[in-house]
């Protein structure tokens, strides 16, 4: 027997999240929309395309297969969000990052997790850097924004929903003032 599906609005869950823990996020609300509308929001657990056990707007770590109140998915939205934030800041130079491209890496690292968007194994099994990170490292915001489009795999294969989120996020990410002043 099928279980009913109730969702949940993902404008309502970001702005209570705003409401509750403001200046929380340094993720634009802007940012978080692009994201939460590439992922369902559901208070029944779900598993997503690459079948991982889902809630809420793409949390997908501890859930318990039960119905989940709209209080819990905004936690656990913010808590996906710091841990997304906290990587970047952390392995991709994020302090120093504009705005926009912050919020591009912060997509990648929420969708991917921290070692999926700073590392891949090469043909010969070896843990390499991506080309992403090595141009975080360097300060090349241009380059960040344009490696967030490597990234549409999920579960051993593309989906067309990564690549047209990553499109976003690319044109998102080099529509920043700080990038655009730089041209």
């Amino acid at each position: 027997m099928k279980r009913r599906i109730i969702a949940c609005s993902t404008a309502a869950i970001i702005a209570l999240v705003s409401t509750l823990w403001p200046q929380t996020l340094r993720t634009s609300p802007e940012a978080q929309q692009k994201m939460a509308k590439y992922e369902d929001c559901r208070k029944t657990p779900y598993y997503c395309p690459a079948g991982v056990l889902t809630v809420g707007i793409g949390s997908t770590g501890g859930v318990q297969d039960r119905l989940h109140s709209e209080a819990e998915i905004a936690e656990r939205w913010r808590n996906d969000l710091l841990r997304a934030e906290k990587c970047v800041d952390r392995e991709f130079n994020g302090s120093a990052a504009p705005q926009r491209v912050f919020d591009g890496m912060t997509d990648g690292a929420f969708n991917l997790g921290c070692t999926g968007l700073a590392w891949y194994t090469d043909k010969q099994g070896k843990k390499v850097r991506t080309t992403l990170w090595r141009n975080a490292q360097a300060g090349n915001w241009t380059g960040v924004c344009e490696r967030l489009t490597d990234f549409v795999n999920a579960g051993g294969r593309k989906l067309a929903g990564l690549v047209n989120r990553r499109a976003e996020f690319r044109e998102w990410c080099l529509s920043d003032p700080a990038l655009q002043a730089a041209r």
